[in-house]
């Protein structure tokens, strides 16, 4: 690194020599100067080819940007105005950066404390997590693994999650198969009835699920679909009206010429629809499944309602809750942590995987016809 101004035999003189011989006036080469000093100590070589200088660019731009600034030090005025405004705009640029980065650090943080306070205690006693809520587990409080052993055992974590896995596997399937063939008719078919049909799904959206818990769970029973293999059919009664809002969005993006011309190439609208239009609404179909997914994973309330408490009989949510709890009130805080640290790990691998079609899915369906 240049750390001397002899380092090398050329100056900023002999740069801004070479800029008026290319035709710049004055101020011009002093500006086109300061900005090829910035591209040099990014480390572009572009600028030593027009000034034939040697050696590594970052060095030489920063060099050569000390110089200036030393010129600068000693006459005010050196610089032109353009570039000191330029200079001043990249400072606030700098500091608005800054406390942005800083907001979004705190953010980041009130998310992601809940879960490491979440994954210290899963390894401590239900006293050290009383006493030592926010600290690492020490000798007194560490129990090592046996909370998620003792967890594991208690809530059947095998059959819990198998359970848990097939209803939202089958109920995130069923929501998109359904509801997108529904956006596309709806969105295509332009009658009175499909209009009070997409408003009808919207209005859903706007009742609470607490509304309307206690009458569902009755008709989930006297039509015998109050099992573990049947509960997606009302997974997908509750998640269809945001599912075919999205969809709708996205549709009324697709060409229209798209489809007609699979038709004219012969395809029904079945083919039409599989082959050509569900292939482009990919992004906005992870989006959806990234959504429902976490919804029906974590979902606690329909699952207690309409399968029961019954460990080995119910979804993961409800059997953490359930075991924990003991005599009088008490609970097990280090085995619910443990469990739900078990609980998150899936739904969080998942999300990864698909969490760059998020703000475009979501993007998509937010546009207007």
């Amino acid at each position: 690194m240049a750390n001397e101004t002899t380092s090398y035999p050329f100056h900023f003189q002999d740069a801004l020599a070479i800029n008026r011989n290319l035709g710049y006036d004055e101020e011009d080469a002093k500006t086109v100067l300061y900005d090829d000093c910035l591209t040099l100590k990014k480390g572009d070589r572009t600028p030593l080819e027009k000034y034939g200088f040697k050696g590594d660019p970052k060095d030489i731009g920063r060099y050569l940007y000390r110089e200036l600034k030393q010129k600068e030090a000693e006459d005010p005025s050196f610089l032109p105005p353009q570039v000191l405004k330029s200079a001043s705009k990249k400072r606030q640029r700098i500091v608005s950066n800054t406390v942005v980065y800083f907001f979004l650090t705190l953010i980041a943080l009130v998310v992601i404390l809940p879960v490491l306070i979440v994954l210290l205690n899963s390894f401590k006693n239900n006293g050290g997590i009383a006493r030592e809520t926010f600290l690492f587990p020490n000798a007194e409080s560490f129990v090592g693994i046996q909370n998620y052993v003792s967890g594991f055992e208690k809530t059947q974590f095998h059959k819990a999650f198998g359970i848990s896995l097939y209803i939202t596997v089958v109920s995130t399937v069923f929501i998109l198969l359904f509801s997108s063939m529904t956006a596309w008719f709806l969105t295509r078919v332009k009658t009175w009835w499909t209009k009070v049909i997409y408003y009808a799904i919207l209005f859903s959206q706007v009742v609470p699920f607490q509304m309307v818990m206690l009458p569902m769970n009755q008709i989930a029973a006297d039509l015998g679909i109050n099992h573990w293999y049947s509960i997606p059919i009302i997974y997908v009664a509750f998640g269809a009206g945001l599912s075919v809002f999205m969809y709708a969005g996205f549709v009324k993006s697709v060409p229209l010429e798209i489809e007609e011309a699979a038709m004219i190439d012969g395809c029904n609208p079945v083919q039409t629809f599989f082959t050509i239009v569900f292939p482009i609404l990919k992004p906005t179909t992870v989006t959806i499944a990234i959504l429902n997914v976490m919804w029906i994973w974590n979902d606690y309330l329909l699952p207690y309602m309409v399968l029961g408490p019954s460990i080995g009989e119910t979804t993961i949510p409800v059997a953490v809750q359930m075991v924990s709890l003991g005599s009088y009130g008490a609970q097990d805080m280090g085995l619910m942590m443990a469990m739900i640290v078990l609980t998150m790990i899936p739904i969080i691998i998942f999300y990864l995987f698909g969490q760059k079609y998020i703000i475009r899915g979501v993007t998509a369906g937010a546009v207007k016809g």
